[in-house]
């Protein structure tokens, strides 16, 4: 242990002549291990927030997204459906075809998203598992039915047990090549479909989400058997999201996309990226100005070790080495701090997720208890942070110390 190190130790140690040394060092310490620990957990909710919200968007949202760029809707013999499907690593894939609706139930209507859908839908996005009336059938009694998300359900007043009334629900759009007229005959088409179930599953597709069979969907709105807005893709493995991406991006062409679950929602991403760098900056500063108590401790030790000065002086201790012992020390000050600060941070990171201690007090999301996930990365990075922060405070308080034992003010 060389000379500097071994002098900082001792004083980080020791116990110091005056009192409110003492207390400031032990604020300094708890200051900054308050703020790390405050920072990781911060974090930790942010980032399960931030996987809850990636769930709810994956309720709605494939893995993976085919769009044509520059139209609404297109043939799925313009792409190499079959080529795709016959991937290694797809595991489903789906066409949907979705349009803007009124929906017609006795005398209530309601504007809906229809989304016209085939039976390996269910192998992209496990809607069938989210039923709480009735069940998921594209089928009814022989005949075509539909599924409707729980708001667009309560809205039109549709009776909890209507699927075994055979309830009948008319859907109405606009025709593509219509004249307006008072009868709405030449204006409009119009489709009547069987209920067969409701679903909840995120709120913003319960209030105005419709499940249909494809056809029915193409026969409404006047398109081709193979026309569709989109095709939904999952891979058999997340891990393959990014390889199967570039794959078919090369297998479609300029003329389509192909989306990852953030892309499909680009607010979403930009929002959550803002927010994690808004956090870390506020926090980032309040653990600046916690260092400010490393600084007022370390400016009262090295008045208080004035004669130790002198006699590493007198000893022939250079100038930087001296200041290598207070800088040393306070670097202690601030790595111990942090790493109680994570510590603490750590476990309480793990009580809540294990225990759910910190409830949200309302029904307001799918959860109960804040959500927490632990990342190591978080841990190095705020470690890595919370030091560089010190660093740089402990390293501007002892540029100031001169052989004439002063501070320059």
């Amino acid at each position: 242990m060389n000379l500097p190190l071994y002098v900082a130790w001792r004083y980080f140690f020791s116990k110091k002549k005056l009192k409110v040394i003492n207390i400031i060092s032990l604020i300094s310490l708890i200051g900054i291990a308050i703020t790390t620990m405050a920072l990781l957990v911060v974090i930790s909710v942010f980032n399960g927030f931030t996987s809850v919200g990636t769930k709810i968007l994956s309720s709605s949202n494939p893995p993976l997204l085919i769009e044509a760029k520059k139209s609404k809707v297109f043939s799925l013999d313009s792409i190499p459906y079959n080529k795709i499907k016959s991937l290694p690593k797809v595991y489903a894939i789906s066409p949907v075809l979705k349009e803007n609706a009124l929906i017609s139930f006795g005398q209530s209507q309601a504007l809906v998203l229809m989304k016209g859908i085939d039976e390996t839908y269910t192998k992209i996005n496990r809607i069938d598992t989210s039923i709480v009336y009735g069940n998921f059938s594209l089928k009814g009694f022989g005949s075509d039915a539909c599924v409707l998300g729980i708001g667009v359900a309560a809205n039109i007043g549709m009776p909890n047990n209507a699927e075994r009334m055979g309830a009948i629900i008319q859907l109405i759009v606009p025709k593509r090549e219509g004249r307006v007229s008072i009868s709405g005959q030449e204006t409009f088409n119009n489709k009547d479909i069987l209920y067969s179930g409701s679903f909840r599953m995120e709120a913003k597709m319960d209030e105005d989400n419709v499940f249909l069979p494809i056809g029915f969907v193409r026969e409404l709105l006047d398109y081709d058997n193979n026309e569709v807005s989109s095709v939904f893709i999952r891979p058999k493995s997340d891990n393959d999201i990014k390889k199967l991406k570039s794959e078919i991006k090369e297998m479609v062409g300029e003329d389509y996309e192909v989306k990852d679950i953030f892309e499909q929602e680009p607010i979403y991403q930009k929002v959550v990226k803002v927010e994690r760098l808004g956090v870390y900056v506020i926090l980032s500063f309040i653990i600046f100005i916690a260092t400010f108590n490393v600084m007022g401790s370390l400016s009262l030790l090295i008045m208080d070790k004035k004669k130790d000065i002198l006699i590493l002086r007198s000893m022939g201790a250079t100038l930087g080495s001296v200041r290598s012992i207070y800088f040393l020390n306070g670097l202690m000050l601030s790595f111990v701090g942090a790493l109680i600060g994570l510590l603490l941070g750590t476990g309480f990171c793990l009580l809540q997720q294990q225990f759910g201690i910190i409830k949200m007090g309302a029904d307001i999301l799918v959860i109960d208890a804040f959500p927490i996930e632990l990342r190591i990365l978080d841990i190095i990075s705020i470690f890595s942070l919370v030091l560089s922060i010190g660093t740089f405070s402990v390293a501007i308080m002892v540029s100031r110390i001169k052989f004439d034992n002063k501070i320059n003010q």
